[in-house]
């Protein structure tokens, strides 16, 4: 019996235009986050989901979450949306790549790390 691995990516968009959208550097008030599911090492999957009015720091990673993600690619987040993120089982790791298809295929190819705290923003409109 074969089993595939397949696993949800979120990454935040600078446009609504999928895996050819630019990255966010603006985690919680991006526009939009490009889910990608992945098996067996290869996307299948593509849904852009806007932003929604971010009233908490915990809106935008509970959107995330009721998505089944467990893998966020980011350049950059406040301590209290990676600490939920951590909460409800997402990963954060560093984003490598300007498009979000180059963020991918570089997650699938090994390159990036985990978040740590020296890839914490101290808040504001500046993440």
């Amino acid at each position: 019996m074969n089993i595939m691995q397949s696993e949800k990516v979120a990454v935040p968009a600078s446009e609504l235009t999928g895996l050819d959208s630019q990255v966010s550097s603006h985690f919680g008030h991006c526009p939009a986050f490009v889910v990608s599911t992945i098996e067996d090492g290869k996307i299948v999957d593509v849904e852009t989901i806007e932003n929604s009015s971010h009233r908490s720091c915990a809106e935008p990673v509970m959107l995330l979450a009721d998505r089944g993600v467990k893998v966020l690619l980011a350049t950059g987040m406040g301590g209290r949306p990676y600490m939920i993120s951590q909460q409800v089982g997402i990963s954060v790791m560093k984003a490598v790549g300007s498009t979000v298809r180059e963020v991918i295929d570089n997650y699938l190819k090994g390159n990036g790390t985990l978040f740590g705290d020296e890839s914490l923003c101290g808040g504001g409109k500046q993440h």
